[in-house]
């Protein structure tokens, strides 16, 4: 279909009612059902939508992407099952007397943001039980703690390719594949715009310092606050500190699986697929030799699991989808024929900007990506602009509006866990965001000149 102005209702139509509705699968469904009638009327066909949908699990990066989720979610929920989380958080909870200051429980909250990679929500709850208790005997800053752990999520999610934001942005990267916009392998792209995802290095670097610097975080007008003690013994109560192997084992697995496989295949979408699969397997015969559960029950569990991610794999379907009706539109042409109007250089600071501000306005990364990805891509295709800058420029640009929303999901429950108010979560937050996202938009101007 020839790119015109009429390809842009898709976009403009999943975009208003994201950010009015709040509801980002009502807004993608919209989307893919206003390029299905645009795609039917020029094409005279029928149903190009509904049949689009279909058609995304004929992509074998799309199909293995969303298969990913929903084991992920089975992985999650395993491990929470089988009390492995409850026996982590006993394990530091045992050893909180190694903790001998707020200085330690800030530094373990942070290295237990880099370990806890495979989940965003997992790394999220399990730092919010783990060491507010230990924040709580110390009398330190809950603000402070909210912040560190909302700072090391998703950041840290999106500097780690074996992850479902990994699997997220590889499969929406296949779609520009398949369609002949850009060529290599997904995994690699995702591989190679690691570097580039600014915002996340320099958001974990600035919480660092602000550990290490011992810098207050506090909202505006607020004093510190400070927490009477108060170790929550429930929480964990009953579980063995040894039960930590029941979380611990299958991460291990999980990575090593993971990046064993790509050494051995180069076949990214294979490796995690089946890198996953392999340590829901070895952890199933591991929990039933330990006498955990049964063969039935862990199956059900594994089920389960998937039942409780299968909203992220709905968005992941209707992103996929519309991806591929806006490369069919010709969307991404469209807007690269304005690129005679704007130096090539600017592009990823440009796309920077843009994912801030559709993520700050709906509140979520994955669907910023969803809408940004399928755009930007083209656009840097045919302006000879380098690939692995401009999706780094796209997850930094969601990263980076995520930290600063306060309807984001992240934003929303790392304040939970930690105690304190979402409103105060984010004006203590919103300086450091600031700094980074202003670091991250003059480094994305310096790398568009230079790459």
């Amino acid at each position: 279909m020839n790119p015109g102005i009429v390809s842009l209702a898709p976009v403009t139509l999943t975009l208003l009612l994201t950010f009015y509705s709040r509801n980002i699968i009502l807004a993608l469904f919209a989307g893919v059902f206003a390029g299905g009638i645009l795609l039917d009327s020029a094409q005279g066909t029928l149903f190009a939508g509904i049949n689009g949908i279909a058609a995304v699990f004929e992509n074998s990066w799309c199909a293995k992407a969303i298969l990913f989720v929903l084991m992920t979610g089975s992985l999650v929920h395993v491990i929470e099952q089988s009390g492995g989380v409850k026996g982590f958080v006993r394990l530091l909870t045992v050893k909180q007397r190694a903790v001998k200051s707020v200085l330690g429980a800030e530094v373990l909250a942070y290295l237990l943001g880099m370990v806890l990679f495979v989940d965003t929500t997992v790394s999220i709850v399990v730092r919010g039980v783990a060491i507010r208790p230990l924040f709580d005997a110390h009398k330190g800053n809950r603000e402070k703690l909210s912040y560190i752990i909302d700072s090391t999520s998703a950041s840290v999610a999106f500097l780690s390719p074996a992850t479902g934001a990994g699997a997220f942005l590889a499969a929406l990267i296949g779609v520009q594949v398949s369609g002949g916009v850009i060529s290599g392998d997904p995994f690699t792209l995702v591989l190679q715009a690691v570097p580039f995802q600014v915002y996340s290095m320099v958001s974990i670097v600035i919480a660092g310092l602000a550990i290490v610097g011992r810098k207050e975080v506090v909202s505006k007008g607020a004093v510190a606050r400070q927490t009477e003690a108060d170790s929550h013994p429930e929480r964990s109560q009953g579980v063995p500190a040894s039960g930590a192997v029941n979380m611990l084992l299958p991460l291990g697995l999980f990575i090593a699986g993971v990046f064993g496989l790509m050494v051995l295949t180069g076949d990214g979408s294979t490796s995690i697929f089946t890198g996953i699969l392999l340590t829901l397997v070895v952890t199933g015969v591991f929990y039933t030799v330990r006498g955990i559960v049964d063969t039935q029950g862990y199956i059900a569990w594994c089920i389960q699991g998937m039942a409780s991610y299968l909203e992220i794999a709905l968005v992941l379907t209707l992103s996929f989808a519309l991806s591929n009706l806006l490369n069919q539109l010709g969307t991404g042409a469209y807007l690269a024929g304005f690129g005679h109007h704007v130096h090539p250089a600017l592009v990823p600071a440009m796309v920077f900007v843009g994912g801030a501000l559709i993520s700050f306005m709906s509140g979520t990364g994955g669907g910023t990506l969803s809408i940004l990805v399928p755009i930007s891509i083209p656009l840097a295709a045919a302006m000879d602009v380098n690939i692995p800058l401009v999706l780094g420029a796209c997850g930094s640009g969601a990263v980076f509006g995520d930290h600063c929303s306060p309807i984001s999901d992240t934003t929303i429950l790392s304040a939970k866990v930690a105690g304190v108010g979402g409103m105060d979560h984010v004006r203590a937050q919103i300086p450091f965001a600031l700094t980074g996202g202003t670091i991250s938009f003059l480094l994305f101007l310096v790398l568009g000149f230079f790459l």
